[in-house]
């Protein structure tokens, strides 16, 4: 089964991750190429059966997809599929001057059955069916010249022949539409067609889609937005995205379950709006897509949207409560530190500091002081630490005040049962700061160990614990005034690692590297391999021994394909693993 998804983290992951220049927060999204998918490049309708294998009307035929593996079956006349939709066990397709419908063999091939072929003498020459739609027993197969109404029961026709060209057909909960050029919108009724509305808006305006609502209808045009149709009137519904509609083409569009309004255009991507017409995403191919050219939309099983475009197949998981930022400019550069404080997102990258008020769409500002590389961000006692290549600052309001400048911090952490202590890890050793009347100000370097300390723990017996990426780790014993080293343990094993790191979580220290991950035993001071932990960086997954302790009793890893995160089991003493599919563009 088809199945993509992603944890509900508690707050975004940045971990080395770019950002837009203009905050728009966007869904991760999978793209697939044609050289990936096996097919042609253009993907004209989308749909799924009840076993979640999604079907694509492709230029090479019909695409399925059973969410690890894609299988192409041509078309029967070796012509473009134009539409496709599942009903119940069968696959219906459309192409050129002919349309029938696929069925699951034993073997798991599809085979062809042509309905068309029943009634060639009266499909017109140079028809193509460009939708099907179904209501009831009933399927309806449109082109731009007439609407064929298939009768699943009897096997019998009905053909509508419109005095104009059908632009396009559309299905809601209770009824199928369709529009003609300079007649207006129609509705089926009876196997006829009955003039639904004429105003001049709809006989100047192509229909791109028609969706039900309470009390009437929503239209929704190609270039002039959305309207209402309620008991014969048409009113403007006004949105977010009006000034866009002006200058995009819109193609394609969807409305997904939960009342949103997905529209595709020809050259500007995708633009989500909420039930209400508010902006939710403006996603084009200089932020995520693949292609700007949407040619189908599809909403599966799992909410995920489907995109058909005109070169390729994206898939958005709008579902998924990770958000990337796409920087095109290289104003913000790399990621390396984020932090939700009082409804402020705090970033630290390469480039310095950045905030912007949480969960909005305003810009990020960046605050002054801070520009160069910030390794870390951390709350302590109501404060924000931003630990900098220049030293440290507290920052509150926007404002970043600096409290060490001698040399560059990586880490912060406070200091066990003296909410006033801080240890910082700097790139000579470690220093304390404290705080005094109020302001947090440099005391001491503690003395007997000057190696660079990225990662690090301390424990309630002032007991030390650093990963350095060269030497291993080692483990330190501080006097009692936090002034010097009594005591150094250089430990053998675990081994040094690349990209290493260092972590306390439920009161244990995790070590991580490329031969798995391992934790401190508390009694005996060895650290012991975590055989559930290090299957994350089995199948040579290793990427990165970065692991993140939240505050929601989670701890987040990351290999090269995935998302993990372990949190407490209630019942043992095991963790209890989630994977994911790393789905960030």
């Amino acid at each position: 089964m088809l199945k993509i998804k992603i944890p509900h983290f508690l707050a975004i992951v940045f971990l080395l991750f770019p950002i837009l220049c203009f905050s728009q927060e966007l869904p991760p999204i999978l793209k697939y190429s044609p050289v990936t998918y096996g097919a042609g490049n253009q993907n004209w309708m989308i749909s799924q059966d009840k076993n979640n294998f999604v079907y694509f009307a492709n230029n090479d035929g019909l695409l399925e997809f059973n969410g690890s593996s894609w299988t192409l079956f041509p078309s029967p006349n070796e012509t473009i599929l134009r539409s496709v939709k599942v009903i119940d066990k069968k696959i219906y397709t459309g192409c050129y001057m002919e349309f029938g419908f696929w069925t699951k063999q034993v073997n798991g091939l599809l085979k062809y059955t042509s309905l068309s072929s029943k009634i060639k003498s009266q499909i017109l020459d140079d028809e193509q069916f460009w939708n099907i739609l179904n209501y009831d027993q009933w399927v309806v197969f449109q082109s731009l010249n007439r609407i064929y109404i298939y009768d699943t029961k009897t096997g019998s026709f009905n053909i509508i022949s419109p005095k104009n060209s059908i632009f396009k057909s559309y299905s809601t909960i209770s009824s199928i539409y369709f529009q003609t050029y300079n007649e207006g919108l129609f509705e089926i009724e009876n196997g006829k067609s009955k003039l639904v509305s004429n105003n001049p808006i709809l006989l100047n305006n192509r229909i791109v889609n028609v969706f039900s609502i309470e009390d009437g209808l929503i239209i929704q045009t190609e270039w002039n937005g959305f309207y209402k149709l309620i008991n014969g009137t048409l009113s403007k519904f006004t949105t977010d995205a009006d000034s866009e509609f002006s200058t995009s083409n819109i193609y394609s569009s969807q409305i997904l379950t939960d009342g949103s309004f997905v529209l595709g255009t020809v050259s500007n991507g995708i633009i989500i709006l909420n039930s209400n017409g508010k902006l939710k995403y403006h996603i084009t191919q200089s932020n995520g897509l693949s292609n700007n050219t949407v040619l189908s939309l599809f909403e599966d099983t799992d909410k995920n949207l489907w995109i058909g475009l005109d070169n390729g197949i994206n898939c958005v998981n709008l579902k998924s409560p990770v958000k990337s930022f796409v920087d095109n400019t290289g104003i913000f550069g790399t990621v390396y530190a984020s932090l939700l404080h009082q409804n402020k997102l705090y970033i630290g990258t390469n480039q310095g500091l950045f905030y912007k008020t949480y969960d909005t769409n305003e810009y990020f500002k960046f605050i002054a002081g801070t520009k160069g590389q910030v390794w870390s961000l951390s709350e302590h006692g109501g404060n924000v630490f931003c630990n900098h290549d220049s030293g440290a600052f507290v920052v509150e309001n926007g404002v970043a005040t600096k409290i060490f400048s001698q040399i560059g911090t990586w880490k912060s952490e406070t200091v066990p049962h003296n909410k006033n202590l801080l240890l910082m890890g700097c790139y000579n050793g470690l220093i304390v700061l404290q705080k005094r009347n109020n302001q947090w100000v440099y005391r001491n370097k503690i003395f007997g160990f000057d190696y660079s300390t990225k990662y690090f723990e301390i424990l309630k017996n002032n007991e030390v614990y650093v990963s350095h990426e060269y030497k291993g780790i080692f483990r330190l014993q501080l006097d009692n005034n936090l002034l010097k080293v009594r005591k150094t343990k250089s430990y053998s094993s675990p081994k040094k690692g690349k990209n290493s790191s260092l972590v306390k979580f439920n009161n244990i220290i995790y070590y991580a590297y490329k031969d798995g991950i391992f934790k401190l035993n508390n009694k005996t001071n060895q650290f012991q391999k975590d055989n559930t932990l290090s299957t994350v960086f089995e199948n040579d997954e290793y990427t990165s021994g970065k692991l993140i302790s939240d505050n929601a009793s989670k701890i987040w890893l990351f290999s090269k394909h995935y998302i993990y995160y372990f949190s407490l089991n209630k019942l043992v003493t095991d963790l209890k693993k989630i994977q994911y599919l790393f789905l960030l563009s």
